[in-house]
């Protein structure tokens, strides 16, 4: 309870530090430049700020007032999300280190997806920002929330807002995103559990002192309908406001689909003194729509362990069929709160204080194909269900200290130390689905379709109570990072994290499934301390050249990504979480990042990547815990060749096993959902010149994304097989204020399967389908 107390306050304290540190900053200190890196660059800050903010006379310009040009803020102002953006390519980011660090000196392979890319493609959601995006698949989620692979890492968890953690499960849309970035192995020194595979950090839009009016239409396949609005500017020299709002209702190429989602963020920007911003946002966000897992396996020939045929999806019907209930729904919503105090100092020292509180919650009622959903020799298909409800309550603060100094004329520190403490509740209260009868039979668990026949309007009853979990989670952490420049020639990231991670768990189910409260109930706790280190070389051997090499650990407890393992029920006794040790991840790295045009970066990476005690999902309450091994490596080609010609190019080889599992017919198995190539190409040309037209008068767009096989569930009895989508786009600008553009995904209308989750539930992907956008900006 006292981590609990404390948190809230922890803001105001630092907004009084921050405006009581000027007077501590007037004593005569050296002024230090770290040069390049722009991480704290005192003098820099302090310069352009006093040019910022320097009076103009107006009784020289005839005027009897004085006037203050308005600030100009950046993400290298907010110290957040990527910097140099130009286009489709940003040439640097705070994320990766929490510095304003260029991509080439970064000892990671790192991903950003600005905000021209997500509007030329006309992207709406998380999942289909990422589709572009070398060493990332995007998975099913179970239909209802996102869910993606990182380098062969499964993750429902490692999502950030503005660098702090947003780990509920829920479908994240973009209405209110300047970008997306990915940051690629292990992240444990910068953002602590969890993160194996990588992260995904959503930048938000900030109130910038800009004047934004920008408002979207888009209508399309479907009766797919939305609106969106950015609305934002400077209500005096230091105070703005940006307002961001959308709504949505659509339907789907899949029977009986529906969506309503809406969304609404306004932001403020406070600017209190000459190196002091405060910023406070509040977001709430609606998404309701239909649970839709897919469609089931036929065929394959399994005897014992041996799969010496494998299964495939589900050939009959059409691609349209819901094999479920038609009130099959889940809603996710929040709200909100988030609030950053940022501070530098006259001799360098910055100060930054992040505050997230949010509330989800979420609701799901759905029926599906059964673990054992193969379709059979008669057609058939079993059919289950049930209702989840899976409210959280995430509350985190992070403070972080930079500071750079010049050691010696040849090298440069910029050295970083920070605490985050964060307390997190989450309650899981599930009832299984009985059709046709409220009474719990075991007959009734299960109710056998035909394929010809897949939507069921059965009534069922969710009155066999199968959860009611809470988890309460405190989490404290301290770091330290120091970036060193030796010469303009190498560069080093050293540094290391201690997190305690201290989970309480309760199930207030009893041996006989009945709730209670009374001693037994089950009350367990675990306590996690763990140290997280990371090491990294750039080397230089000429500008718009870097190759690098890094090591880095991470970890995530046995309770996993969203605390449903403690008590052992997922994993069928075969090992005790509550003595398993947490799931480690050790990444070995080597890469090289190339300028090779002054606006195109082409970069490269191999790398491979342990995980030990892994959960691995096999059936829907049946876990296996395993160890595994990735080995691959990626390459990207991102920015413009010409003025006129966008890119982004990647490529992905990777090869996942599981090494090691407490299920012997695992071991050696294809990781689940891994396909061994990926492969992403979009790109757009301005061809306003061939028509004697200003540019951006008129344009193309198009791309592929290539997918090859791979197996969903750790047995390998079931293969999805691959696929090459191509897609396209039209620009227009009409008027000087108004354009439009059209998007057509799947251009060739091929049938295909991105995702599966496990070997029954398998998501056909859309048939070809065109989404108008009609844009005006005033």
């Amino acid at each position: 309870m006292g981590n609990k107390r404390r948190i809230p306050f922890a803001s105001i304290s630092l907004l009084a530090l921050t405006i009581a540190v000027p007077a501590f900053g007037q004593q005569t200190l050296p002024v230090i430049d770290v040069g390049a890196r722009g991480a704290v660059n005192g003098r820099a800050r302090s310069s352009s700020g006093a040019a910022t903010r320097a009076r103009i006379s107006a009784s020289q310009q005839g005027s009897g007032t004085a006037t203050t040009p308005l600030p100009t803020f950046t993400n290298a102002t907010f110290r957040s999300g990527p910097t140099g953006v130009d286009n489709y390519l940003a040439t640097g980011t705070f994320t990766a280190t929490r510095t304003n660090t260029k991509l080439l000196d970064i000892p990671q392979a790192v991903s950003i997806v600005t905000k021209k890319q997500m509007e030329d493609r006309a992207v709406l959601s998380l999942g289909q920002a990422l589709q572009y995006t070398p060493g990332v698949v995007v998975s099913q989620g179970e239909g209802s929330r996102d869910q993606v692979l990182i380098r062969g890492q499964n993750t429902t968890a490692d999502f950030y807002v503005d660098g702090m953690r947003d780990d509920a499960e829920y479908f994240r849309d973009i209405y209110n995103i300047d970008s997306v970035e990915v940051l690629k192995g292990p992240s444990a020194l910068i953002f602590g559990r969890g993160g194996g595979g990588g992260i995904i950090n959503r930048v938000t839009k900030k109130a910038d002192f800009n004047t934004i009016r920008n408002f979207w239409v888009y209508t399309g396949s479907f009766a797919q309908k939305r609106l969106t609005a950015d609305v934002g500017q400077a209500i005096n020299n230091d105070l703005a406001f940006r307002l961001n709002g959308m709504y949505e209702h659509s339907y789907g190429f899949r029977d009986h689909f529906k969506l309503e989602r809406y969304g609404i963020n306004p932001a403020f920007t406070w600017r209190p003194l000459e190196r002091t911003f405060v910023t406070a946002s509040y977001e709430h966000f609606s998404d309701r729509r239909t649970a839709d897992r897919g469609i089931p396996s036929i065929g394959g020939i399994v005897v014992g362990d041996y799969v010496l045929q494998p299964g495939q999806p589900w050939f009959g019907g059409s691609r349209s069929d819901l094999f479920g209930m038609p009130s099959n729904i889940v809603h996710n919503r929040f709200d909100a709160v988030r609030v950053v105090e940022d501070h530098t100092t006259d001799f360098g020292l910055n100060i930054h204080n992040q505050t997230a509180f949010v509330s989800y919650g979420r609701q799901t009622e759905m029926a599906f194909p059964d673990d054992d959903g193969a379709v059979n020799a008669n057609l058939q298909v079993p059919l289950r269900g049930y209702r989840n409800d899976k409210p959280r309550v995430n509350i985190f603060n992070r403070t972080d200290l930079t500071y750079g100094f010049e050691m010696t004329p040849d090298i440069r520190h910029t050295v970083l130390v920070g605490a985050e403490f964060g307390y997190q509740k989450s309650f899981d209260w599930r009832n299984r689905g009985l059709w046709n009868d409220p009474v719990p039979r075991r007959a009734n668990r299960v109710l056998w379709t035909t394929v010809f026949n897949p939507t069921v309007y059965n009534q069922m009853f969710f009155t066999q109570t199968q959860r009611r979990r809470r988890t309460d989670l405190d989490v404290a952490s301290g770091y330290i990072q120091d970036q060193i420049a030796i010469t303009p020639y190498i560069d080093v990231l050293a540094g290391v994290r201690f997190d305690s991670f201290s989970l309480r768990f309760q199930s207030n189910l009893n041996e006989d499934g009945v709730y209670t409260t009374g001693p037994d109930a089950t009350r367990l706790g675990r306590v996690d301390n763990v140290w997280s280190p990371r090491f990294g070389l750039v080397v230089k051997p000429w500008d718009g050249l870097s190759l690098y090499g890094a090591y880095s650990r991470s970890f995530l407890p046995a309770a996993g990504d969203q605390f449903t393992n403690l008590d052992g029920e997922l994993v069928r006794g075969a090992v005790d979480p509550q003595t398993l040790a947490p799931q480690s991840f050790k990444n070995i790295e080597a890469g090289f990042k190339a300028q090779v045009m002054p606006r195109l970066l082409f970069t490269g990476a191999i790398y491979q990547l342990d995980r030990n005690n892994q959960i691995i999902e096999y059936q829907e309450d049946f876990n296996l815990v395993t160890s595994t091994r990735t080995s691959g490596g990626e390459i990207a080609l991102i920015g413009n060749p010409t003025d006129e010609w966008s890119v982004t190019l990647g490529y992905g080889h990777q090869r996942s096993n599981i090494t090691r599992a407490d299920r012997d017919f695992a071991v050696g198995k294809v990781t689940p959902s891994v396909p061994l190539n990926t492969f992403s190409f979009w790109n757009k040309y301005d061809m306003s010149s061939l028509f004697d037209a200003s540019p951006g008068t008129i344009g193309v767009g198009g791309g592929v994304i290539h997918n090859s096989s791979f197996f969903p569930s750790p047995d390998n009895a079931v293969l999805i097989p691959g696929y090459t989508r191509v897609d396209g786009a039209v620009y227009v600008q009409l008027s000087e204020n108004i354009s439009g553009q059209l998007n057509i995904e799947n251009i060739g209308g091929i049938r295909y399967y991105p995702t599966a989750h496990r070997n029954s539930l398998i998501s056909p992907g859309a048939p070809r389908s065109a989404l108008f956008t009609l844009h005006a900006r005033f």
